[in-house]
């Protein structure tokens, strides 16, 4: 795993410490089962015999990042590269977003499969703290690579969380769901909890997440570059903001 970032906190009485980076070797093998087994435990997708969830998008078009604790992947994330993306290309139809227009194609990207889960059911871990971490380094890579915004599309409660959370997107409004047998069609076909386009500006997001990872009220730095020490109020804050 190349690291990018840390970020250091007390759980089960110790000092534990998230990683957060670009997995490298096995590392991208063991995400695509990471993945695989968070969908098929949310019957998004259906069973496989190769026991990992890969798509169209994971034929080098896609730089991963993600999270590990305990050598373990508790977190994941993707961004795709290309000239039409997979929200306006395969999943919905709509007219291109007026915020949109001003970011020229080769400046777009997407995200997508952001995926984090439960650390334990003895240590609480807030998983709005690994979407912290994991956006971060992704946004980092975004702007060094030029990248000034695109698209995504997010489950309807995920919606209603980022919402509490005040994290800076824009809704799609009128669009129309074209997506038709690729890997997530339940995940697109779920009726109870819908899949819905959004836009996302890069600086929008690195000035979020900026503000959360440089407020020392919440974070005390290291003395080893690229690592944050979680302060325990801390804890109680993003309890209350669960993700």
């Amino acid at each position: 795993m190349k690291v990018l970032f840390e970020i250091s906190l007390k759980l089960d009485r110790d000092l534990k410490t998230i990683f957060f980076g670009i997995p490298e070797g096995e590392e991208v093998d063991e995400m695509y089962g990471f993945r695989y087994r968070n969908y098929l435990i949310h019957a998004y997708i259906e069973k496989n015999s190769t026991e990992k969830d890969i798509d169209e998008y994971d034929d080098g078009r896609s730089v991963y990042f993600i999270a590990k604790i305990d050598n373990r992947i508790i977190g994941s994330v993707r961004l795709i590269r290309d000239y039409y993306l997979p929200t306006e290309k395969d999943c919905f139809k709509f007219e291109e977003p007026e915020i949109l227009k001003i970011v020229i194609r080769d400046r777009r990207a997407e995200i997508g499969r952001l995926i984090i889960e439960k650390y334990s059911e003895r240590a609480f871990l807030p998983r709005n703290l690994v979407m912290f971490g994991l956006m971060g380094v992704l946004i980092n890579y975004a702007k060094n690579k030029h990248i000034e915004g695109g698209y995504a599309f997010i489950k309807n409660s995920l919606k209603s969380k980022l919402d509490y959370l005040k994290f800076p997107y824009h809704k799609i409004e009128n669009y129309t769901l074209v997506y038709n047998n690729g890997v997530l069609k339940k995940y697109f076909f779920d009726q109870v909890n819908p899949a819905i386009p959004i836009v996302y500006l890069t600086d929008e997001i690195d000035l979020y997440i900026n503000r959360i990872l440089n407020n020392k009220f919440l974070f005390k730095t290291s003395q080893d570059k690229g690592r944050l020490i979680l302060r325990f109020n801390f804890i109680w804050f993003l309890f209350r903001k669960f993700l």
